[in-house]
């Protein structure tokens, strides 16, 4: 069998005006699109400019963006003290094969935030984060298994794709989905009978502690406190993923919690707008990543701690104080507050934490793809720009009146919409 014939007849050309199409016909980007996470049924504008809290897209319309690049720009677009900061660093290089003064600059500024943990090592992206946290585990146990829960997302290597479960996992080898065992969210005593069956092969617990694919729910301050407990009793590693949720808290939501990880994984604020991840960790464990010490594992990448990502980063942080988390944090209740009184009488509810609204279904915890994709638009013909999966991000630069301005738009979305299906 071809290629061709196993994957089915070529898909007609796309007829969308902003896609080019190569030299045999096809679109250059598959179905259209640079990532999967751009699809929301038709083919959406493209972005033009943004500044600040706004964001215009090619037909020369204005949008609030509450996207952010899927909760990264937390300063919003363009941001003058980023974009200094970057092109600071990009006038000296931007990139080197020794190391800079901006990543020590950086790490230093992520482990005042994050107290009782000691050593960080930057990546390329949240994804990569994750993925070098688990063989960290891994190295320091010398055990292979990961405990996920079910239905959260840790970005797009092979371990983290199975915790969405068998819809996600298509490519990813039978012997990696076997290594990966699936809690439900906050049941304690499934993560303990799974733990204690299985303690000697397991190297790490990966914890989001504000799911967004698995409903937005919070993890509850019980299910952390028993992971902590099991992974001190049995060995484990304790990884924290922060990717989206380092935002949410002045020592990130795991702070909040008052629950320190041996391992956490953050990105996208960090890097002020640009590529980057990070694995920081309590020196015991990090230790392996020493190259100075016989049987360490190597960890590289080209861009790692590049000097562009590590100035915006540094910037990006040294920018959200306690007291701006804290009215951001204000910002977001007051959304959610104001949203659900005016959609919940139809029967949706909003869900979130600090900076980060969702409204779904009440009760549900998801949202069929043709009502995602309806309210995603519904709320781009209002001026909203909302991410995909219908999550609103807040930034700095919103101000009381643009988040009221924006409830009142995301309200209407989901009003125009009815009564959610059952």
């Amino acid at each position: 069998m071809t290629m061709q014939e196993s994957a089915g007849a070529p898909a007609a050309p796309n007829s969308d005006p902003h896609v080019r199409l190569g030299p045999r016909g096809f679109p250059l980007l598959p179905g259209g699109y640079g990532r999967s996470a751009y699809h929301v049924g038709a083919a959406p504008s493209y972005a033009v400019r943004g500044e600040g809290h706004r964001l215009w897209d090619d037909r020369g319309r204005e949008l609030i963006d509450a996207n952010n690049n899927f909760t990264t720009l937390v300063h919003g677009n363009a941001h003058p003290e980023l974009v200094e900061a970057a092109a600071r660093a990009m006038s000296t290089g931007s990139c080197w094969g020794i190391p800079n003064d901006d990543e020590w600059d950086l790490a230093a500024l992520l482990l005042d935030r994050l107290p009782g943990l000691d050593q960080v090592r930057f990546t390329n992206s949240g994804t990569e984060a994750v993925m070098s946290a688990i063989r960290i585990a891994r190295a320091v146990t010398g055990r292979d298994h990961v405990v996920m829960t079910r239905g959260g997302y840790h970005g797009s290597s092979d371990v983290a794709l199975c915790a969405g479960g068998s819809a996600s996992v298509r490519g990813v080898p039978q012997a990696v989905v076997g290594d990966v065992q699936l809690v439900p969210l906050n049941d304690i005593d499934a993560l303990r009978q799974t733990v204690e069956e299985e303690a000697q092969r397991i190297a790490a617990i990966v914890i989001d502690l504000l799911p967004n694919r698995a409903g937005l729910i919070p993890v509850s301050r019980e299910f952390l406190r028993a992971a902590r407990a099991l992974a001190d009793r049995h060995g484990i590693l304790l990884v924290i993923d922060e990717v989206i949720s380092l935002r949410l808290g002045a020592n990130g939501l795991s702070g909040e919690y008052g629950i320190t990880p041996d391992l956490l994984t953050t990105g996208k604020l960090i890097g002020g707008g640009f590529p980057v991840g990070a694995v920081v960790g309590r020196e015991e464990a990090m230790r392996v990543l020493d190259p100075r010490q016989q049987g360490s594992i190597a960890h590289s990448g080209t861009f790692s701690g590049n000097p562009v990502s590590m100035a915006a980063g540094a910037q990006a942080l040294r920018l959200l104080t306690p007291e701006t988390v804290s009215r951001l944090n204000q910002r977001g209740e007051d959304a959610r507050r104001a949203v659900s009184a005016r959609v919940a009488p139809l029967g949706w509810e909003v869900r979130g934490f600090g900076s980060l609204l969702r409204v779904f279904p009440a009760g549900a915890t998801r949202v069929d793809e043709p009502t995602q994709q309806r309210l995603w638009w519904a709320a781009y013909d209002r001026g909203l720009l909302l991410s995909s999966a219908n999550l609103a991000a807040l930034s700095t630069p919103m101000t009381d009146e643009v988040v009221t301005d924006l409830a009142d738009r995301l309200s209407d979305a989901v009003i125009s919409l009815g009564e959610p299906p059952r």
